[in-house]
């Protein structure tokens, strides 16, 4: 299993405890939150845990065609890893705070949506020739 893939996999498995174990604490506690934790625990499952977890499997089991990378991956792969989980990151510490102070916010909520778009258009651009090389036996 190349190393990108470890990296995708363990991080999506990272975000899906944190995911729970931050629903948990919000539904579960006898604290009033006067922050939305709702779509931060979404994203952590929907995008650090679901995503990361395809993307993780599907660089390790579609094969490589004409263009071999290393064994540790390429370097858009990696691009990918890093611009999700970076944008995954701002997304997490902006967005439930975008409702209360906008102003603050908003710059670094904007940057976590790009980042996310980003790491998912790097990600299509390594699986793309991937998928090619399947199609023209």
């Amino acid at each position: 299993m190349p190393k990108i893939s470890r990296y995708f996999i363990k991080t999506g498995l990272v975000y899906l405890l944190s995911g729970v174990v931050i629903y948990a604490f919000s539904e579960f506690s006898s604290i009033q939150w006067e922050i939305h934790l709702m779509p931060v625990y979404w994203h952590m499952i929907a995008l650090g845990w679901i995503t990361q977890i395809i993307i993780g499997v599907s660089l390790w089991m579609y094969p490589k065609g004409k263009n071999n990378s290393p064994k540790t991956g390429s370097k858009l792969a990696w691009m990918a890893y890093f611009s999700l989980n970076l944008g995954l990151f701002f997304r997490i510490f902006s967005e439930p705070f975008i409702y209360q102070n906008r102003e603050i916010s908003l710059l670094p909520y904007l940057i976590s949506i790009f980042l996310q778009f980003a790491g998912i258009l790097c990600y299509v651009l390594e699986i793309w020739p991937r998928l090619d090389s399947q199609t023209k036996k």
